[in-house]
């Protein structure tokens, strides 16, 4: 899940987390030093998700 993270961060792709409660949150992954979460940017501004939070990454990519 961590690589999948960086890849998404790295190429700012956007993501869909699935949360252990259920919750789900699409945004596009940023670049963070924060080992412990990942910072997205959504449509309100930026979230920051610890990632022992995150039970699934899907990431989407936009082929050209």
């Amino acid at each position: 899940m961590n690589e999948e993270l960086h890849i998404a961060a790295t190429y700012q792709q956007r993501v869909i987390l699935k949360l252990h409660d259920g919750e789900e949150i699409t945004g596009k992954a940023q670049v963070s030093t924060d080992p412990l979460r990942i910072k997205l940017k959504v449509s309100e501004g930026y979230v920051w998700v610890p990632i022992e939070d995150i039970e699934e990454v899907n990431r989407l990519v936009q082929l050209h």
